[in-house]
């Protein structure tokens, strides 16, 4: 085979391989049993909050993780959705940790998807991890998950997971005048496959917005302050925070994917945002022009899970046995630091 046939050939499979539909096999969920009020969060917290604006987010409980380890929290979570799905660890070629709060170690010397590919025996996998990308990372996750199963034949099934844990005593960002949301702890996955089943992932969109890096970090208690524990909270410069346009952005984002399917606001069923608070939920929707937002029913019980507020809120909506055909939207800003949105059809 020459240079050239040999080009086109892997150019053929590629093409071929486009046309396979990737979706989303099984999803499932882990919440710890321990349940805190807001009224307990805020007594536990280190720094002084405004309860009455606290209280206007929405969130009146979270669950409460007191194990040894978030990985804990994922391996519940891993197993239940290979269950869900009729799947042996064995059968996932890869494993993708897509958590946002620091875990066991700090990264990236450690990553909790190779504790996962031990613990579970999932030997044929290969495993990546990365954080930051608040409750977008999902977006980030399907988005590779589906290009590499769509460019490898001996790429199936993919295992997405996430498991969150809050700092003690850091529950409620933004602080003293103006609080953000409430984080509460919980696990989540998510496996995407070829030729799956509940929900084909059509495609995913992604922006980020490099000046606003650190927009959400945690100053100390890591690399850079390794004895200052007191820095150890995540922090969001409101200033920064504030000047992203974030809802107009993300509209820009979500128009331009559903462009590329040929497809306008009108098309979407329902659409379905992080759970940062009742407000910007609101915000999300009504700036969108899209389907019926999804207002879930365990918003105020759990409160903010970064990532795994998408994979839960999809789960409710499954609850309702969305139609044959009809197509959802995910779509979160990430704080103005990045941007993601994925279309889904059932």
């Amino acid at each position: 085979m020459t240079r050239d046939s040999a080009r086109d050939s892997i150019r053929d499979s590629i093409r071929d391989h486009s046309t396979e539909p990737v979706g989303l096999l099984a999803a499932a969920h882990h919440l710890p049993e321990r349940i805190c009020t807001l009224d307990e969060i805020v007594a536990r917290e280190t720094g002084p909050v405004d309860v009455t604006a606290a209280a206007r987010l929405g969130v009146g409980s979270v669950h409460v993780f007191e194990g040894e380890s978030p990985t804990d929290m994922a391996l519940a979570v891993s197993r239940k959705v290979l269950e869900a799905a009729g799947l042996s660890p064995l059968d996932l070629d890869a494993i993708i940790d897509f958590s946002m709060m620091p875990q066991r170690y700090v990264e990236p010397a450690w990553s909790m998807s190779n504790e996962l590919q031990a613990e579970l025996g999932a030997k044929r996998a290969f495993t990546l991890g990365y954080s930051g990308g608040h409750s977008s990372n999902l977006h980030a996750a399907i988005k590779f998950a589906r290009a590499l199963i769509l460019a490898n034949d001996d790429v199936n099934r993919v295992l997405l997971v996430a498991a969150d844990q809050a700092i003690a005593g850091n529950r409620v960002i933004a602080g003293l005048d103006a609080p953000l949301t409430v984080l509460g702890d919980g696990a989540s996955a998510v496996i995407v496959a070829r030729g799956a089943g509940r929900a084909a992932i059509l495609g995913t969109a992604l922006r980020s917005t490099g000046a606003l890096h650190d927009v959400l970090n945690i100053p100390g208690g890591g690399m850079k302050h390794p004895t200052r524990l007191d820095l150890y909270r995540l922090t969001l410069d409101a200033a920064k925070h504030d000047r992203a346009d974030r809802t107009n952005e993300l509209k820009g984002l979500v128009d331009r994917l559903l462009a590329r399917h040929g497809l306008s606001g009108g098309d979407i069923s329902r659409t379905i945002t992080a759970n940062i608070s009742a407000a910007d939920a609101q915000a999300v929707g009504d700036s969108l022009c899209t389907g019926a937002r999804l207002v879930p029913a365990g918003f105020a019980s759990r409160g903010h899970l970064h990532g795994s507020d998408l994979v839960l809120n999809l789960l409710e909506l499954e609850e309702e046995a969305p139609p044959a055909g009809s197509h959802v939207l995910l779509a979160t800003h990430g704080h103005g630091f990045l941007y993601g949105a994925t279309l889904l059809q059932y």
